[in-house]
């Protein structure tokens, strides 16, 4: 009997607040406690609801439109409300709002049922206000949200002390204010009121029942009607069935009890009750309801977690997210630009070829598998533009065993580690800046089988010297040409190329095709960088590549085509910025040069199987420690390597740059299939005449620098092996 006295106390206590708030701000008054009543009320329709655009999803695109990765803080699509099935529309109105239509801001009797709720520790938090009142309470529980979201960023990135003391504060105070936006007392109900008022003056009763339906929260990180029918159902807002809307609708007051992954049955009694009222409110027939309350929930739960982790191209992907992150062009600083991100709702149509990208993992799953130490990744670059078309590593990305954190392919900037060698890939740089500057084709340079060079000048003036560079074999001498030297790749005859068109005119050379460190910056400048002992990219050195492919166009290497915004607006992304590196002649020349690597060179015998004309050349790293192949056709550009990244000078690989040619030969076959067949344009006799191709074809070489990581290049070791 007390607890009824009780309860009969609160309903009257909630009743004479409930007139109070009309008395203070809806009815006319007169009188100094009238005219201050008015003031009250003139003042509350004034006060405008701040309603920042809420975290929308944004998804990574290939350029099929094939989705690859989603990225948000809240998983979220807006949808207009000609895009939400009207039986969900009138499903919502009938459990949550009946009267909406009918009622302004205030609905007097639902009222009066949530301050009772709320004067009896009621877990529910929507019971008994409008929808419109429901609105405001998300907009402003989003709002304090996102201050929490951005202390919490704060928290973790403070370093000192001091800071994180500070960003703890802040962080406490947000939440503070979070939690007073769901406060259960009268001051939160008058702060939505007056925010309910602005509203309905400002949109139709349609506009504020869509802005609901996006801002609701149905549970497992689905917000908003369209999250919540994929999550659940699998479909869109548009295409929802009577059943599946009478379920979402009765989740919406409590997305936690009502989860019908946890509790089907009373989720199954709740969408019933909301069949019932639709029925008692004329919004559906009873012959519909009792047909759709025999039907089961129906669930196709669909997992739609968020980030580049999980998805089947991870390596693209984070190098998709690392150009966000990093470049100014997405935000001023990192946290604005991991916001664009996380709720920008952004479309990023980004250049990956699946058919590319899955033929590139075939190939080096097939050199390495996914269970070794070593790894085998390749990158592949669309000639003329840039275009990354695939980034692959046999590793799978993760934390376990056999697994990489670190996105091994690409630079510092987007995720890379530390780099790799590139061997005598790196020598086509040489050959670049050797016909740039007059060296002809049939020019010779006695070339032993080991030496030493002086004589180096970088661009700082700067003498250097070689104290010891060697081939493969002590038999490995002679006079080579800038062609037979190539297709054999001896290093002395590159040795002494490089002090004759002078050290800084290489490095500048390389410099204009996009090459720097992994770090991004300048190359070193060492007598040994035309065998490539600087530690690079894959991703840059195919676009290097790309570039000789491309008649001497240099494009820098890009993964967005076109980003556009939850509005449509397109953004602004990055470029290529499109050079002609070199004359295209020297570059037609080199692509001539190259394609006998692959026919009379090191690596003979590996010609693409449907006569398409291609160009390529190996490298190796000293000690055989890792190999690179770097290949091209007019169409793509790819670049192989093989080695353990973990320990790039303690596990030998015991093979050499050749080795992954096979390899590329599949992967090149699978991604251009169907793709017309071209060939590189004739450079004529501009370099002077060719002379007759070398005795013994086929020669290989690996490098002696006198120091670790000097790299080389070649097919196989001569009988005995190299010596170091």
């Amino acid at each position: 009997m007390v607890a009824k006295f009780g309860q009969i106390a609160k309903l009257i206590c909630a009743a004479m607040l409930a007139g109070l708030l009309v008395g203070g701000i809806l009815l006319p008054a007169v009188g100094p406690v009238g005219l201050a009543a008015k003031n009250a009320s003139e003042q509350a329709r004034a006060q405008r609801l701040d309603e920042p655009p809420l975290p929308q999803r944004s998804t990574i695109l290939a350029a099929d439109g094939s989705k690859i990765a989603s990225f948000y803080y809240e998983n979220r699509t807006d949808v207009t409300i000609d895009k939400i099935a009207p039986v969900m529309q009138k499903a919502v109105v009938s459990i949550e709002d009946a009267r909406f239509y009918q009622h302004g801001a205030l609905d007097l009797k639902g009222t009066i049922r949530a301050l009772v709720r709320d004067q009896s520790q009621s877990a529910q938090k929507q019971g008994g206000s409008s929808l419109t009142q429901q609105y405001v309470k998300n907009v402003l529980y989003e709002t304090a949200g996102a201050r929490v979201a951005q202390a919490q960023d704060r928290l973790s990135k403070a370093r000192t002390k001091s800071a994180k003391h500070q960003a703890q504060a802040a962080l406490d105070a947000a939440k503070v204010v979070q939690g007073s936006t769901i406060a259960p007392n009268l001051t939160r109900k008058l702060q939505e009121l007056r925010y309910a008022l602005w509203v309905e003056e400002h949109y139709s009763k349609n506009d504020i029942l869509d802005k609901y339906l996006n801002i609701a929260y149905f549970g497992h990180f689905a917000y908003g009607i369209e999250a919540a029918s994929q999550r659940y159902f699998g479909v869109h807002a548009a295409n929802l069935s009577t059943t599946q809307a009478a379920t979402l609708a009765g989740m919406v007051n409590n997305a936690n009890k009502y989860d019908p992954t946890k509790y089907p049955g009373v989720v199954l009694e709740r969408r019933n009750i909301v069949l019932d009222r639709m029925v008692q409110l004329g919004h559906l027939g009873k012959p519909e309801a009792t047909a759709a309350k025999a039907k089961p929930l129906g669930l196709r739960p669909k997992i739609l977690p968020g980030g580049c982790d999980i998805s089947r191209y991870a390596y693209f992907c984070l190098y998709v997210q690392n150009e966000i992150l990093t470049n100014p062009v997405f935000g001023a600083t990192q946290d604005a630009r991991r916001s664009l991100l996380n709720t920008g709702g952004l479309t990023i149509q980004t250049s990956l070829d699946p058919k590319a990208q899955d033929a590139s993992q075939r190939a080096v799953d097939n050199n390495s598998g996914v269970r070794s130490s070593r790894i085998t990744m390749e990158a592949m670059v669309q000639p003329g533009t840039g275009k990354i078309q695939g980034i692959a590593v046999s590793r799978k990305y993760g934390l376990d065993k056999h697994e990489a954190s670190i996105d091994y392919a690409v630079d510092i900037a987007h995720g890379g580690g530390g780099g790799v060698a590139a061997g005598s890939t790196f020598k086509v740089f040489t050959l670049a800046a050797a016909l740039e500057n007059g060296v002809r084709l049939n020019e010779t340079i006695n070339s032993p089988s080991s030496t030493s060079v002086t004589g180096y000048t970088d661009c700082s003036g700067n003498s250097l010297s070689w104290p010891s560079v060697s081939n493969a074999g002590e038999s490995e001498s002679g006079a080579y040409s800038l062609e037979t030297g190539t297709w054999a790749s001896v290093n002395t005859y590159y040795a002494l190329l490089e002090k004759r068109v002078g050290l800084c005119k290489v490095a500048r050379m390389a410099a204009s095709f996009g090459m720097t460190r992994t770090d991004g910056s300048p190359l070193h400048q060492v007598a040994s960088m035309t065998l490539g002992s600087n530690e690079i990219d894959i991703v840059h050195q195919a676009a290097a590549y790309a570039g000789f492919a491309a008649s001497g166009k240099y494009c820098k290497p890009i993964a967005i085509n076109g980003i556009t915004d939850s509005t449509g607006k397109q953004l602004n992304v990055p470029g290529a910025d499109c050079k002609q590196a070199v004359k295209a002649d020297t570059a037609n020349e080199i692509s001539k040069i190259l394609k006998g690597v692959l026919t009379r060179g090191t690596a003979a015998g590996n010609s693409l199987p449907d006569g398409r004309p291609a160009a390529g050349k190996t490298g190796t790293n000293e000690n055989l420690t890792s190999v690179m192949f770097a290949g091209y056709t007019t169409n793509l550009a790819a670049v192989l390597w093989y080695g353990n990244p973990d320990a790039p000078f303690g596990d030998p690989v015991n093979a050499y740059g050749a080795s992954l040619a096979p390899y590329w030969v599949q992967s090149m076959v699978d991604a251009l299939s169907g793709t017309p067949i071209t060939d590189f344009p004739d450079p004529g006799n501009v370099f002077g005449v060719s002379p007759p191709p070398p005795a013994k074809p086929g020669k290989k070489s690996t490098s002696k620098t006198g120091k670790p990581g000097g790299p080389g290049g070649g097919k196989g070791p001569k009988k005995g092996g190299p010596k170091h």
